[in-house]
């Protein structure tokens, strides 16, 4: 069976540990003001693109 490759923070880039979820290390290592950039960055690029195709 094939292993999973280790999960990336798209915040940080930081591997995630096999006994840590996402979640947690998002909630545990990233301010409410980094989450909320990264959503509003991710949200632009959506819309930019959707506007240019």
């Amino acid at each position: 069976m094939a292993s999973k490759p280790p999960v990336q923070c798209p915040l940080c880039a930081d591997e995630i540990p096999e006994q840590k979820r996402l979640e947690e290390h998002l909630v545990d290592e990233h301010t409410k003001r980094e989450l909320a950039r990264d959503v509003v960055s991710t949200y632009e690029q959506l819309e930019e693109s959707e506007l240019s195709g």
